[in-house]
């Protein structure tokens, strides 16, 4: 999981076995997409930049 350094805005991965898919999670929006690619594109629609992302500290 990433999360932006807010924690308004995250991206959780998922798949099963060498396929993979991205779910964004923010204000109002939760969407699956396919490819890095793509979640580049949604969050840049959003107003947010993959580079803003970090991981979340584990307790």
């Amino acid at each position: 999981m990433m999360q932006t350094p807010d924690g308004r805005w995250r991206v959780e991965v998922g798949g099963v076995g060498s396929v993979a898919w991205y779910r964004v999670i923010g204000p109002g929006v939760s969407r699956a997409v396919p490819s890095v690619d793509k979640l580049a594109d949604v969050l840049r629609e959003e107003g947010v930049e993959l580079g803003d992302f970090v991981e979340p500290e584990v307790a």
